[in-house]
């Protein structure tokens, strides 16, 4: 991206008009054992500084790319120490093309993904003095950006939910959920097992869980599938990148109906509260 687009971009403040620093923007992915791929396309990143102005990078991706790939603790670079203005940035968005944009599930079906509109900036907050780099991993969770197109028969609309940490200062959650928990019946419901299955972590110590909805402020932050271990006869889950600050994790077993755009009343089984510093791990495991 060439300096002097940026610089325009910056015109309302005359203190970030500089040139003077560099960032570079990684991209990684929640799982989402609903879709074998989910293929987007990302055409670039917008940063927005205190100030309110938008800023415009172009992406370095090629075309599309899977982000499952990207959903366990391999990361894509989208930008790489292109040249920003010094200042403080406080919010950050995808630009996704319709273009190569698809769902693909395991048997093979193919759901095209519509871009929605009226994309709002995930937080943020990287303060870039002169000749400063600085770094930023953001996270896409796809459990609560996608759903089923209500105009378009066969397509998902993608509402980009994204979080961004530091990825020098990010913190970790994993543990076990009981298997007697996951093999219930409360659980099962008759479905295959370990079907709808997922931890969801909420902001704050002893939540009520709910599932994610765009209008409520007390929706899930992060989620996580949970899987199958080595053995065959254990469960597990992982939150790889996370905020420091304390949370509530919950499990549902009904996160394959979870729908975004409206209150789908899931269930939640398991619950627990903890806090984890910049750059530590915390095992936390989940039973009834």
């Amino acid at each position: 991206m060439r300096t002097e687009r940026f610089c325009a971009l910056s015109l309302v403040g005359a203190l970030l008009c500089g040139c003077e620093a560099s960032t570079s923007i990684d991209f990684a992915s929640a799982g989402y054992a609903q879709a074998d791929q989910i293929m987007l396309a990302v055409e670039g990143v917008d940063l927005l500084d205190d100030g309110g102005s938008e800023h415009e990078l172009d992406s370095d991706a090629d075309s599309s790319f899977d982000a499952l790939d990207y959903s366990n603790t391999d990361t894509l670079q989208l930008v790489d120490g292109t040249d920003v203005a010094q200042g403080r940035y406080t919010g950050l968005r995808l630009r996704f093309s319709n273009e190569g944009s698809a769902l693909y599930t395991s048997d093979g079906a193919a759901y095209p993904i519509d871009i929605g509109s009226n994309l709002t900036f995930a937080d943020m907050d990287m303060d870039l003095d002169e000749g400063e780099s600085g770094s930023r991993l953001v996270i896409f969770e796809p459990r609560f950006s996608l759903q089923a197109s209500t105009t378009t028969d066969g397509h998902y609309t993608l509402t980009p939910v994204l979080r961004v940490v530091h990825p020098d200062r990010a913190a970790s959650i994993t543990g076990s959920v009981d298997d007697e928990l996951v093999r219930s019946s409360a659980c099962r419901q008759s479905r295959t097992l370990g079907s709808g299955v997922a931890v969801y972590a909420f902001v704050g110590a002893n939540v009520t869980p709910q599932d994610y909805q765009r209008s409520s402020g007390a929706s899930p932050v992060a989620a996580a599938d949970v899987k199958t271990g080595d053995d065959g006869a254990s469960f597990y889950y992982d939150f790889p990148y996370l905020t420091a600050g304390t949370y509530t994790l919950a499990v549902t077993c009904n996160a394959d109906s979870e729908n975004p755009g409206r209150n789908d009343g899931l269930g939640f089984l398991a619950q627990s509260s903890v806090t984890v510093e910049e750059n530590e791990s915390q095992t936390v495991n989940l039973a009834e």
